[in-house]
């Protein structure tokens, strides 16, 4: 891969000579990048340390995982507009978990608003657990939908 050279990197493009799988590792790299970024612990009087650097371990795991098997999963079908399919995919489970983060989230707070009518608190402790929880809990749904929508596309096409 090319870091720096971006004349490089741009006479390969424009011949036609980055193979997908190249282009899929600058498309890992680039998201791996954005949840550092995203998920930097910083130091913060509300959230502690611990719960965000399990957070950021999570979301740099998913990612590596999760695209590796898309990538996978596209490769043993017919291989064909890898970053076409994850990109346009990508924002449609997207939005189909923020719905769901938005039900679980009704959820959560009913049942939390009924919890206190008796008498019944988290700690800081457990509202942290209850976020990583939900923090899996989204992470996992996104990539199921995900990967369910690039293996029903090999079914289509084989």
């Amino acid at each position: 891969m090319i870091w720096f050279k971006i004349k490089r990197l741009e006479k390969l493009l424009a011949h036609g000579e980055l193979s997908d799988f190249i282009a899929f590792k600058y498309f890992l790299a680039h998201l791996l990048l954005l949840a550092l970024l995203y998920n930097f612990p910083a130091n913060s009087v509300d959230v502690p340390v611990w719960s965000l650097y399990v957070k950021l371990i999570v979301a740099l795991a998913a990612i590596s995982w999760g695209m590796g098997k898309t990538f996978e999963i596209n490769q043993n079908g017919d291989g064909k507009d890898y970053l076409k399919r994850v990109i346009s995919l990508s924002l449609v489970a997207s939005l189909k978990t923020i719905v769901a983060f938005f039900i679980l989230a009704a959820f959560i707070a009913t049942a939390t608003l009924l919890a206190a009518k008796m008498g019944f608190y988290l700690t800081d402790f457990w509202n942290q657990i209850l976020s990583l929880i939900i923090h899996l809990l989204l992470i996992g749904i996104y990539y199921k939908i995900l990967l369910s929508s690039f293996s029903r596309i090999n079914t289509v096409v084989e």
